[in-house]
């Protein structure tokens, strides 16, 4: 074998034993096809506390892509703004819920992940309540161990990814949005990034973020799972006390781990010393059942003849 074909069995190997990351999603956009229904929503909400304001080509990509809280702040200065929020969470619960679909291709990517032993988790700016409705009612809760919501602004966003990966206990992550905001705080915390082109006019913005990598077809990402683990030549940004944490954590289960070995090899090896100190069984010989003494041969007995009719004088008739 040449030592290139070696270095590459070698490499091949190694990649195998890689340990998974942790695959985190955002929501709208990545998880879930919410744009129809965000827009109708907002349009709603303009219309309720009359604001004069409405979404135009321009202002649309702002307001769809923003922040709900900001966005409702910002085009409606004269309202409050908690009553805002809670008259769009109504509105879309109630009307559009059947209109938000999980997008073209994720589901079979999420069994494809909890098949493989993939830990997964959802990071994204939406009430932690609505999210788990609509995965409950698009039948794909089961499927994330990690949700964590009211993950807003970008340093939220950060601490949201971090914690997420940490409750995962993920050495490291591939973060999945079609956001470039959620791009940079993937980036900064050190992530590998994956952008989903839902719209090509986002192609540019989801580059110069720093997105590891762009597609629009949840296929790509599962091939890039399977093929070299480029999330591995990133780190994640832990602090001190948190990698001391992991560490420690993972110290233990290797322990235990061994432990455990070490416990059903003992195990198998008593098996097999009390196997060999048992005494051999001397077969018994097999007592002989009682001979049959051959039945005695009786003579047919000779059968009676029949007694002779006795004859009747015939009488004369006169």
């Amino acid at each position: 074998m040449s030592k290139e074909k070696k270095e590459d069995k070698q490499l091949r190997k190694m990649e195998k034993k890689a340990p998974r990351p942790a695959v985190i999603f955002s929501f709208d956009g990545a998880v879930m096809e919410t744009e129809p229904a965000m827009a109708a929503t907002y349009r709603h909400v303009f219309a309720v506390f009359g604001t004069g304001r409405e979404m135009t080509p321009e202002n649309f990509q702002e307001i769809i892509r923003g922040n709900t809280a900001d966005i409702l702040a910002k085009y409606l200065p004269k309202a409050d703004t908690a009553q805002a929020l809670e008259e769009f969470s109504s509105y879309q619960s109630r009307h559009l819920i059947d209109l938000i679909q999980p997008m073209h291709g994720v589901t079979d990517l999420l069994v494809w992940l909890k098949d493989n032993g993939y830990k997964t988790g959802i990071v994204s700016a939406r009430k932690r309540s609505e999210i788990v409705e609509l995965l409950r009612h698009t039948d794909i809760d089961s499927y994330f161990d990690v949700i964590i919501g009211s993950a807003g602004h970008l340093d939220e966003r950060s601490d949201a990814l971090l914690k997420c990966c940490h409750l995962m206990d993920a050495k490291s992550c591939v973060f999945i949005t079609d956001s470039a905001s959620n791009i940079m705080a993937g980036v900064a915390d050190g992530c590998f990034t994956i952008g989903i082109v839902s719209h090509p006019s986002r192609t540019i913005d989801l580059q110069e973020a720093g997105a590891g990598f762009l597609t629009k077809d949840y296929k790509e990402i599962r091939k890039l799972l399977e093929g070299e683990p480029l999330w591995l030549a990133y780190s994640l940004n832990y602090d001190e006390e948190t990698l001391k944490a992991l560490k420690k954590k993972a110290k233990q289960a290797k322990k235990e781990r061994k432990e455990a070995k070490e416990a059903a090899k003992r195990m198998l090896d008593d098996h097999y010393e009390i196997k060999e100190d048992l005494p051999e069984k001397k077969e018994q010989p097999v007592k002989a059942s009682a001979e049959k003494k051959p039945a005695e041969k009786t003579e047919p007995k000779p059968k009676k003849k029949a007694a002779p009719a006795s004859k009747t004088k015939k009488t004369k008739t006169a």
